[in-house]
C-alpha cells in the first residue's frame, strides 16, 4: 500500500510539472512581455525637410545642387552602415512627390505650389538611391500639421486650409 501512494504520489508530481493549469476563475495567465524575435537591426537615420533641417539645405536650390545634398546623405548613411532612411515627404499638408492632392511644399522650390524646374520626382529619386545603396527608404507623413510655424510662404490655393467655394 505503501508503495502505491509512492508511485501516486510521484506521478501525481510529474503530472502537475507537465500539463501546464488553467487559470483560476477571473484570473487572467501573465501575458509573455519577451518581443519577437528581430530578423535584423533597424539601423536608421531620419531626414528631416520641414524647415529645411536636413534636406534640402535651403529652400529654392537648383536641382542638381539639391540632388548632391540627397546623395551626400545617402552616402553617408550607407558609409555608417546604415539600412534604413526615414524621409520626410509630407510636412504641412505639401508634398514632396507630384501629387493631385497637395501642394508642392515650399521647403523645396521656396514657393507652396510651385512644382521643381526642371520638373523631377524627390521622393523617387531618395527612393532610386537609397535602394542602390542598399538601404530602405521609409516616407515619413506628418497627418496632423496644416502648417510649419517654420513657413513663410503663403499657401497654395490648393492648400487644404484655403477654402474652396
Amino acid at each position: 500500500m505503501l508503495r502505491r501512494s509512492l508511485v501516486s504520489i510521484a506521478l501525481l508530481a510529474i503530472v502537475a510539472v507537465v500539463v501546464p493549469t488553467a487559470p483560476a476563475r477571473g484570473q487572467t495567465t501573465a501575458p509573455d512581455l519577451r518581443p519577437p524575435p528581430a530578423p535584423r537591426e533597424f539601423r536608421a537615420a531620419w531626414v528631416a525637410a520641414v524647415g529645411n533641417i536636413d534636406w534640402p539645405s535651403k529652400p529654392g536650390l537648383p536641382t542638381d545642387q539639391q540632388q548632391r545634398e540627397m546623395r551626400a546623405i545617402l552616402d553617408r548613411a550607407a558609409e555608417l552602415r546604415l539600412n534604413a532612411i526615414i524621409f520626410q515627404v509630407r510636412r504641412s499638408c505639401d508634398a514632396l512627390y507630384p501629387s493631385d492632392l497637395e501642394p508642392w511644399s515650399e521647403f523645396l522650390t521656396g514657393t507652396q505650389g510651385k512644382q521643381p524646374s526642371p520638373m523631377w520626382d524627390p521622393l523617387q529619386t531618395w527612393i532610386d538611391e537609397a535602394h542602390a545603396r542598399g538601404l530602405e527608404l521609409h516616407a515619413w507623413f506628418n497627418p496632423y500639421r496644416a502648417r510649419s510655424d517654420k513657413a513663410t510662404a503663403p499657401n497654395h490655393a490648393s492648400h487644404i486650409s484655403c477654402p474652396r467655394w
